[in-house]
């Protein structure tokens, strides 16, 4: 009898534990232990430090606001379960005063919120989970330490499915910062650190420093500075988005609008993918580019493929390495070099019903290679 509560009590251990991520012990020891959260007070830039390890989120989308422009945000307590996080919110070209009001529990080491806390559980037979938390402490240098945990999961008997997972966040104090601050003197804006002005107030309006330039406003008119104030482009566009990514190319590019067309501009302030496109978007390994119905692809430096396409499929063709494409009713093949081949059908190729064989329809021709040019893009 012994054995079998032991072995059912194994069990049940073990289904909590694979089943129900908010009986997981989640990890809080890197809060800073005793701290006193009341001086928490203060202002914080928005952007995670090291924001490279950190999935890219700013302060906001973990509140789940993501469409907020502010650069900065402020927290307060009002009361041991009330945190306020104030912020000026970009509104075309202008601050807007705002507040969120986050009710919670002030534990010893962290505040702690919950954005959805739902669980449905019977023991052996069924599960379902919606838990959004925030723990929002020091760490043990004094950034604010944000730890987010989100599960979505759920299980009938002992299959399951789903996801989990608590993710770690630094804001820095802007107080404590060594980086430029914006700042504002007769309705104009330039750049301080500390009390020294580096930047005179001379722009409409500015950005943080992203990296090693800043977005900077004149007229309503966007361009690039560096760290002295130097121009990195000309102050002409309608506006100017970094890049944020996961790899080395993290906050090195921008996207530039002008017109209603889109661009890619680098932190030097060159122009490295023209701004003639109508869309510039995420394809996978590369970022389609779009004028009018033709499409193309491009890499952040230099187009790959010209948008000359009706369609063009990502690149999946097992060894060939090759992308699908179609303009003028014809098929060809085009590969990640910027070659288009003209196609012959695959002898090997086969189709029952919706089954297919794992071979492409299509093999190049490769003495068809050819070089495809810029210039054939509609004007």
């Amino acid at each position: 009898m012994t054995n079998k509560k032991t072995f059912l009590f194994l069990i049940s251990s073990l289904f909590f534990i694979c089943s129900c991520g908010t009986y997981r012990i989640n990890n809080t020891s890197d809060f800073k232990k005793n701290a006193n959260l009341d001086s928490m007070k203060g202002k914080y830039f928005s952007k995670p430090f090291l924001l490279r390890n950190n999935y890219n989120q700013d302060f906001f989308s973990l509140l789940n606001k993501n469409s907020v422009k502010s650069d900065f945000f402020n927290l307060e307590f009002i009361d041991n379960n009330n945190l306020k996080i104030s912020y000026d919110e970009i509104v075309e070209n202008k601050f807007v005063s705002k507040e969120i009001i986050l009710n919670g529990k002030r534990k010893r080491k962290f505040f702690e919120v919950y954005f959805s806390k739902k669980q449905f559980f019977i023991p052996f037979l069924y599960g379902n989970f919606d838990i959004d938390r925030l723990r929002i402490g020091f760490d043990k240098s004094g950034k604010i330490l944000i730890r987010n945990f989100s599960d979505g999961s759920g299980n009938i008997l002992f299959i399951g499915g789903g996801f989990s997972g608590e993710s770690k966040y630094l804001f820095e104090s802007v107080e404590k910062s060594s980086t430029l601050i914006p700042f504002s003197k007769n309705g104009k804006w330039g750049f301080k650190k500390k009390d020294d002005i580096i930047i005179e107030p001379i722009y409409d309006f500015v950005r943080t420093f992203d990296e090693n330039y800043a977005r900077v406003c004149i007229d309503n008119k966007w361009g690039l500075i560096d760290n002295k104030g130097n121009k990195l482009s000309e102050i002409i566009y309608d506006n100017i988005v970094p890049i944020v990514s996961d790899n080395d190319d993290y906050l090195k590019y921008s996207f530039v609008y002008l017109n209603g067309k889109t661009g890619i501009i680098n932190s030097t302030g060159k122009i490295t993918i023209p701004v003639i496109y109508d869309v510039i978007k995420n394809n996978g390994e590369f970022l389609e580019i779009k004028i009018g119905d033709k499409i193309g692809l491009c890499n952040y430096e230099k187009v790959i493929i010209p948008s000359i396409y009706i369609r063009l499929s990502s690149y999946i063709y097992h060894q060939y390495n090759y992308a699908e494409a179609e303009r003028d009713n014809i098929i060809y093949y085009v590969d990640k070099q910027g070659y288009e081949y003209q196609t012959n059908l695959n002898p090997y190729y086969s189709k029952i019903g919706f089954l297919e064989n794992g071979q492409p329809k299509y093999i190049p021709n490769l003495a068809s290679k050819r070089k495809i040019d810029v210039e054939e893009q509609p004007k």
